[in-house]
């Protein structure tokens, strides 16, 4: 299996150093994207492909964590340490899908809204 890594789009550097010393502990690394990276498919980016095409588009408007060849069991004790000690709290959250992986940042952050706004309705 190849190694867990969290793909950041728009956190903060102190974010991502927090991001970066809790994942050592479960041997994952860290890929903060680049503006200039939002072109590029989710699956792209955490593979480290080439850009190829320029991304002329804004920030996403919120902070949002993708992970990457996190076991589910790793995954669930990951999530429950960043809350802990309120890591990225706030910000969206995916796990790289099939499904996902052909979509680029946008398409990913506008899903997970439409979720979130779906859970809201349901409460």
């Amino acid at each position: 299996m190849e190694k867990p890594i969290i793909l950041c789009y728009g956190i903060a550097a102190y974010e991502t150093d927090r991001l970066e010393k809790l994942g050592r502990k479960f041997g994952s690394g860290i890929r903060r994207a680049a503006l200039n990276e939002y072109s590029l498919p989710i699956a792209a980016l955490a593979a480290g492909l080439p850009i190829q095409r320029a991304y002329d588009g804004k920030p996403l408007p919120e902070a949002m964590l993708v992970f990457v060849n996190f076991p589910e069991g790793m995954l669930d004790v990951f999530l429950s340490e960043m809350k802990k000690y309120r890591i990225a709290h706030g910000s969206l959250k995916a796990v790289l899908t099939p499904h996902n992986a052909v979509w680029t940042p946008e398409q990913l952050y506008q899903e997970l809204c439409r979720e979130r706004a779906a859970l809201s309705r349901k409460k």
